[in-house]
């Protein structure tokens, strides 16, 4: 993630999970918010109780983030949102996600890849026009989740879809949000076009 950032021409600063009576000075110091990848989400976060399925929280992490993302939304900042990211984006706008996608049925497509994350291991279809300029309209993607949107928010609209029906990428109607379930950051050594999503965000960024 900082590699990209900097090829993009920003500036990273990594945001400590901390004192959420930090996190207004934190957002005062940066232009953007990038969500990144991690671990699995605890389920009272969305309303459910847990599955009988493997996962692993970090709960001072989920807390900590659902608080920051809904600051930064008042603050109508730029967002870029990347696998567990797009996860609690959705969950911090009133949305839900499957604690398990083989557990809900939805194990047609292997969405934890085995293959090195550099390369693509299946397709999607991105609807949305921004995106699709940025990415095309049909490209394979790499996958290492086992989580994704349920119910999406009410705030966002659906932008990409895998062959499954899983929801790979969001789109909010005005606001400069890019929210994706695969990991650009690790396709864009090897598919240049993947920068682009960086490159865009640190544009967004720039615009005061």
């Amino acid at each position: 993630y900082v590699r990209a950032i900097e090829m993009a021409g920003g500036l990273p600063l990594l945001i400590p999970v901390c004192g959420e009576e930090l996190i207004e000075d934190y957002l005062d110091s940066i232009d953007g918010l990038l969500l990144t990848g991690g671990d699995d989400f605890l389920p009272e976060l969305f309303g459910e109780l847990p599955e009988p399925v493997e996962c692993e929280f970090e709960p001072e992490r989920d807390h900590f983030e659902m608080a920051l993302i809904r600051a930064a939304w008042e603050r109508k900042m730029p967002i870029l949102a990347i696998c567990r990211g797009i996860q609690g984006l959705n969950i911090a706008l009133d949305g839900s996600i499957y604690q398990d996608l083989a557990y809900a049925g939805l194990d047609r497509i292997e969405h934890r890849q085995r293959e090195d994350m550099k390369l693509g291991s299946h397709p999607i279809h991105i609807s949305d026009d921004h995106l699709s300029e940025l990415l095309g309209a049909d490209i394979v993607v790499n996958s290492s989740h086992h989580q994704a949107i349920k119910r999406l928010s009410p705030e966002f609209a659906t932008a990409a879809v895998a062959p499954d029906g899983i929801i790979e990428a969001i789109e909010h109607e005005s606001l400069p949000i890019y929210a994706v379930q695969f990991h650009p950051e690790a396709l864009s050594h090897k598919y240049g076009e993947m920068q682009d999503i960086f490159n865009v965000f640190i544009k967004m960024c720039e615009v005061k």
